[in-house]
């Protein structure tokens, strides 16, 4: 006769949140028969994070644990589970509106000090996708002994999974932006349009802008790769994303470019 299976004691919905019901969670459950909820032997059960965008990757969590990165199990979301969160109550505004108030207009300033604001924060190249881990790797092995590798050393093809997501930029003679000098398939796509001869101030809103110029700048000073979290940026918006940014020197060995992985969906 086999063995007993152990009896799960608390159940999450299908749209909790919660870490029991996430994708990337390497905790002990099970999933109801009607794929709507996800049944654990107690409601702390432990299990490692396994999503590398997440500030709790490769780190233990329980089950009820949450956060921004979070995503349903695939059976879950094909039974309607959703990563967005349902607002608690309606707006101010709708509420207004509903019992006869007068709201006034928003104005633009408002409604730009309300909008989210691009940004960047350093991450541990370690917790980047593998991806950015394989390209990481390949950089140090052709720097060697210099202090960065020669754009001309990159081969494509021994990075061919990240081709689609990468774009090479060469700094201005001033210093004050950069031009794309080539750009992968899955970034054209997000984009819309073909960047390659122009700079970025002329490619991106104003904002992601700024931000990818301040993170391009530093890692070409500090000669250094620059991995980072992305967060708000119109290329993925209200999401974030993962960037690596590879210093390179021109075929004369002098310090200017750029190589940009970007790992959006769908690239």
């Amino acid at each position: 006769m086999p063995p007993a299976l152990p009896r799960m004691s608390h159940a999450f919905a299908k749209d909790s949140r919660a870490c029991a019901a996430c994708v990337s969670w390497g905790g002990s459950r099970t999933l109801a028969a009607d794929n709507t909820l996800v049944h654990v032997n107690r409601y702390s059960v432990e299990g490692e994070c396994r999503t590398a965008v997440s500030q709790d990757y490769r780190k233990i969590t329980r089950s009820y644990h949450t956060c921004p990165a979070w995503a349903p199990l695939p059976m879950l979301k094909s039974h309607g589970g959703r990563p967005e969160r349902v607002p608690a109550a309606a707006p101010a505004a709708a509420v207004a509106a509903a019992i006869g108030v007068p709201v006034p207009p928003r104005s633009e300033a408002a409604a730009d000090a309300e909008a989210p604001v691009c940004s960047s924060v350093p991450l541990d190249v370690d917790k980047a996708p593998p991806q950015a881990r394989i390209l990481y790797t390949y950089w140090r092995r052709l720097r060697q002994q210099r202090r960065m590798p020669a754009a001309v050393d990159i081969d494509t093809g021994h990075i061919r999974d990240c081709v689609s997501r990468l774009a090479l930029l060469e700094a201005t003679a001033d210093g004050g932006d950069f031009v794309y000098r080539a750009c992968g398939r899955g970034l054209l796509r997000r984009m819309g349009f073909r960047p390659v001869g122009r700079p970025v101030t002329a490619c991106h809103a104003p904002e992601a802008a700024d931000r990818w110029l301040v993170d391009l700048r530093a890692c070409l000073a500090g000669a250094e790769p620059r991995c980072v979290l992305v967060r708000n940026d119109p290329l993925l918006p209200e999401g974030r994303y993962v960037e690596l940014l590879l210093p390179l020197t021109d075929r004369h060995g002098r310090p200017g470019l750029v190589m940009a992985y970007r790992h959006l969906p769908g690239g």
